[in-house]
Formats: structure tokens, sequence, C-alpha cells
């Protein structure tokens, strides 16, 4: 069996404002509160978020990728709440559309949604094959 990511956790300085972020960019439930810790049950993943004091263990070498089921409406919202942009909403060759973010610590959040039909679904065949 292969592993699988299950946890994600950011480290910050600004853990209150930063678990807001996220909260409202993504819409999710109040997060799970401790001293020096919030965090969400995502489906399938856990993203904390813990308090650093030391900026250079807040340093981060680290994107996350939301897939969303509204990428515009998911991107304004972000935005809206202070993401600097990377580059807006694309479409892919294999029909994902995707954006990506910067969120107010300077982590790279990407923003993916798969298409409403499979792309493949349109191929045309030569007759007889």
């Amino acid at each position: 069996m292969a592993p699988s990511v299950d946890t994600a956790i950011i480290f910050t300085p600004n853990m209150v404002e930063l678990a807001a972020f996220y909260q409202q960019a993504f819409e999710l439930d109040d997060p799970a509160e401790q001293d020096r810790h919030r965090g969400f049950q995502l489906d399938g993943l856990y993203l904390g978020i813990d308090q650093v004091d030391d900026l250079a263990a807040a340093a981060s070498n680290v994107a996350l990728w939301f897939r969303v089921e509204d990428l515009e409406g998911t991107f304004e919202r972000v935005v809206g709440l202070g993401a600097a942009v990377r580059y807006p909403p694309t479409d892919t060759p294999w029909g994902d559309r995707l954006a990506a973010v910067f969120d107010p610590d300077g982590n790279m959040v990407g923003l993916s949604q798969k298409p409403q039909t499979d792309p493949r679904d349109s191929l045309v065949f030569p007759a007889g094959e």
C-alpha cells in the first residue's frame, strides 16, 4: 500500500489570523483549538496551524492544494481576504482549472477544479477502432 498524506501543518507566528483566513477562504467549520494550535478536518486531510515564535521555524517550502467546486468564487474570496495572486484561474490541457495564490504568511495555496465532464468523452476515433 502506498503512503498517503493525511496531515498538513503550517507553522506561523500569526496562528489566529492564519486560521481565520483558511476558515473563511474555504468556508470551514470552526477549528479544533488548543493553546498553540488550530486545526480543521477536511475530506481525507487534517490541516493544522501551529503557533511558533521563531520566524525561522515558520519559513515554508510547502504548497497546499485544495480541490474546490467553485474555482472562480473561491479565488475571488481568497483574494478579497488579502491573498496575493500567483496566477489567476487557468484552463489546463487535461481539463482541470487551476489558480494559485499566496496566503498572508507567503505560503503558496493552489486551487483546482475538476471539469464537469471528462475531456476524453469528446474524443473522436476513426471508424473501426
